[in-house]
Order: C-alpha cells, then structure tokens, then sequence
C-alpha cells in the first residue's frame, strides 16, 4: 500500500522540480536553491505537500540533517 502513496507523491513533487529519495519508510526530499523563484517553486511544492498528505489523511515527521 505504501507504493500507492508514494508513487503519487514523487509525481506531486516533480512537477515543482524537486527531487525524492526514497529508502524502506522514508522519503527525502531535495533541490537546488538558485534564486528566488527556486524558493518559490520550493514552497509551493511544500504546500502541494501538506496537501496531498492531508488527503490521504498521512502524518509528516520532519527531520532536518546537516
């Protein structure tokens, strides 16, 4: 079941530009900040995020490694 969401998700993503790594459970989500409109097509990818997961009724944990 998990590959049905995730599948989606990667497509979501994608059309902002962002790229996904995927591992077991995880997801990992990356892109390259240029200029500003990269910060825009960031954040709107960040809502389409919420978005999908508030549809699919999913929680998001957010980590932030250096």
């Amino acid at each position: 079941m998990f590959l049905v969401y995730i599948k989606e998700l990667a497509v979501v993503l994608g059309n902002y530009g962002i790229k996904i790594k995927l591992f077991a459970f995880h997801a990992k989500l990356y892109v390259q900040i240029l200029n500003d409109i990269h910060v825009v097509l960031l954040q709107q990818a960040i809502d389409a995020l919420v978005s999908w997961a508030t549809e699919w009724q999913l929680g998001l944990s957010i980590s932030v490694n250096k």
